[in-house]
């Protein structure tokens, strides 16, 4: 039976009860502070209803069983737990990956919230990554945007190894998706052909996790509208090497073309 994403709205007694009673027997060490922050949101929102996102796909991570002790990078919980500022939205969207890449750009970006996040990290590819300058200093105002945008970003290695070793959610991959095709547009801009072989090898071990329905659903509810947009604007000026694919059957089929392509030419 194929894999499919779902969703679930659980009453609020529920999750109260789920969290409490089973924080120790079933859900272990990591949902302390996740039980904390649940308690909180919920308490102060007596008659709502919380939107749990779930899937059946082995390939992914249930977030009762991610440890947050053990995540590589940097989550300020303490802010997640306030809701500063929008942490807590981010965290029940993106999940750990969302937080800790949401964290470093919070003070670049103020304004910054889950309704904007991934447009935010979409724009900068034709605003930065791609954009023509003539003026030395405007080239070099180019190159010190680019270099602090990734420098707040997670290291591509640091990237593959989640893919490798599964440790990632759901909700989590359009996040993951953005950022692959981000750093696969900055390696083609700069032919840096070793580290293309290796982002495409791994995008397209991402994807092959996913069942072509998940995948739909996944562009629909995120990329569909203003990112889509972004990209087209991006191809029609220059070239379908930098598409961001409809279907799952088009995304693989994009990089098995951006390969043969690179492979040929090295």
């Amino acid at each position: 039976m194929e894999n499919r994403r779902r969703h679930v709205v659980i009453p609020r007694e529920f999750i109260i009860n789920h969290l409490i009673m089973n924080s120790l027997s079933e859900l272990g060490e990591f949902q302390f502070p996740i039980r904390r922050i649940f308690l909180r949101y919920l308490d102060e929102r007596e008659d709502e209803q919380y939107k749990e996102e779930s899937s059946d796909n082995p390939n992914f991570m249930q977030e009762k069983n991610m440890n947050f002790r053990l995540y590589p990078f940097y989550i300020n919980w303490k802010k997640i737990e306030n809701n500063e500022s929008g942490y807590f939205r981010i965290f029940v969207r993106y999940g750990y990956l969302g937080s800790a890449i949401f964290s470093n750009f919070k003070d670049k970006y103020p304004s910054l919230d889950v309704n904007n996040f991934m447009n935010i990290l979409a724009e900068f590819v034709p605003e930065k990554l791609l954009k023509k300058t003539n003026s030395i200093f405007r080239i070099e105002d180019k190159e010190q945007s680019i270099n602090e945008f990734f420098d707040k970003l997670p290291k591509i290695k640091d990237l593959f190894d989640l893919i490798e070793k599964k440790i990632i959610m759901m909700k989590e991959v359009s996040l993951l998706i953005l950022l692959l095709k981000i750093y696969e547009i900055k390696f083609i801009i700069n032919n840096n052909n070793s580290n293309i072989m290796d982002v495409l090898k791994y995008e397209y071990l991402l994807i092959s996790y996913l069942t072509d329905d998940e995948y739909n659903n996944i562009y629909n509810e995120n990329f569909k509208g203003k990112i889509s947009k972004i990209f087209k604007k991006i191809v029609d000026i220059n070239g379908k090497n930098y598409i961001l694919p409809k279907t799952k059957a088009k995304y693989m089929n994009h990089i098995k073309s951006i390969f043969k392509s690179y492979n040929i030419n090295n």
